[in-house]
């Protein structure tokens, strides 16, 4: 208040005393008689200046500001939030595909393994079906082979006799040509 009051009273004595013996160059700022006035003026322009914004505008600015904050930390939040969301997404998909996996891993094996016992199983039937046929075949050449010899024995000695008739006249027994042919 005392330094309004101390420029009030320096605005109203004429500054046309330190001023003495010059004269307006055309421009009024330069004008040292006016300078007295020019300088309540400027201070009485920002002092209203510095009150219309010290009580309106920074306010206002403030506001403004912690409104921007607030909507910043609220949208970090809001991201960390998500990214929190999305990676425990991220962690469930994993393991959902790793169990899937897994699974899948059990599965093929285990149709590797039913693959494996069923291939096992048709060889073995295969192995005993072959088994018999060899036997049956076996017996069945056994049975030729004496059937086989029964003849060749009956043709041999129907042979021998047909030859011995036109060479002997007494013909000799079946067991006894049977007995001098082995």
């Amino acid at each position: 208040m005392k330094q309004l009051f101390k420029i009030a009273l320096l605005t109203a004595v004429p500054f046309s005393v330190f001023a003495e013996g010059q004269q307006s160059a055309g421009l009024p700022q330069m004008d040292i008689s006016t300078f007295p006035s020019q300088i309540f003026w400027l201070v009485v322009t920002f002092s209203i200046l510095y009150i219309f914004m010290w009580k309106f505008v920074i306010p206002k600015l403030r506001i403004t500001i912690e409104e921007r904050r607030d909507k910043i930390s609220n949208d970090i939040n809001e991201a960390e939030k998500l990214k929190s969301e999305a990676e425990e997404i991220l962690n469930k998909y994993e393991s959902k595909i790793s169990s899937s996996n897994q699974d899948a891993q059990k599965i093929i094996a285990d149709a590797r393994n039913q693959s494996d016992e069923y291939i096992d199983k048709v060889k073995k039937e295969n192995e005993e079906k072959i088994a018999a046929m060899i036997e049956e075949s076996n017996l069945r050449i056994k049975e030729q082979e004496k059937k086989s010899r029964g003849e060749i024995e009956k043709a041999t000695l129907e042979t021998i006799k047909s030859i011995s008739a036109k060479f002997i006249d007494k013909m000799p027994s079946d067991d006894d040509i049977v007995k001098k042919l082995n």
